[in-house]
């Protein structure tokens, strides 16, 4: 941000005070005179030495004008400009790495959006268990789950079998199912629909593609 024009001829005055143009007890050339040396009006003028006031560098007496009262607070008021001029550039930076991390959170948001849509996809295939049965006249009975390839065949994984009332989990590939057996199978619902297909009753087995 530009600084304002008072504040830029306060600066200047107070450099000339500094370097011994004006010195202590010593008046400063009258508003009007400053107006002109300046080129700006006797308000930016009164801003500007009022500033100044305010530091103590200057006093303003009625029908005196403007005194020189301290180089020192002079030289102060100097490097406290450079001060705010140093937090004027720890603002700016501190604004870019504002900018920059809420660049960072959209793209974690966006990512964080991707995994939980393919977390949710994912968990959803896995927690979709069914259960189907090995019916009379089933192609499937008398044969071992190595036999059937129900995994290249359906997508879906066989894991536990219910064989009256007593649930056998992880089953080994050399498993025989017999009439009657529940399969709970985990799968998308298409990969269930071929399961069910494959061990429906009198249908032949299918040879894996």
């Amino acid at each position: 941000m530009d600084q304002a024009r008072y504040q830029e001829i306060a600066l200047e005055l107070a450099h000339s005070i500094v370097m011994g143009e004006y010195r202590e007890g010593e008046k400063i050339h009258g508003r009007s005179t400053l107006a002109g040396r300046f080129n700006v009006s006797p308000e930016t003028i009164r801003r500007a030495i009022a500033i100044l006031q305010n530091a103590g560098v200057v006093i303003v007496n009625q029908g005196v004008g403007i005194t020189v009262t301290s180089r020192a607070m002079a030289d102060r008021f100097l490097k406290s400009f450079d001060q705010k001029g140093e937090m004027q550039v720890f603002q700016e930076e501190l604004k870019r790495l504002l900018d920059q991390r809420r660049e960072i959170d959209l793209k974690i948001e966006e990512y964080l959006d991707k995994v939980l849509n393919y977390a949710e996809r994912l968990m959803s295939r896995w927690m979709d268990v069914g259960e189907i049965e090995v019916g009379t006249g089933s192609a499937a009975i008398g044969k071992t789950l190595r036999e059937l390839k129900i995994r290249e065949h359906t997508g879906t994984t066989i894991v536990a079998i219910v064989r009256e009332g007593l649930e056998q989990f992880s089953p080994a590939a050399n498993f025989i199912l017999q009439e009657g057996d529940i399969l709970l199978v985990v799968g998308s619902g298409e990969g269930q629909k071929k399961l069910q297909a494959l061990l429906a009753k009198g249908r032949s087995l299918p040879k894996p593609q």
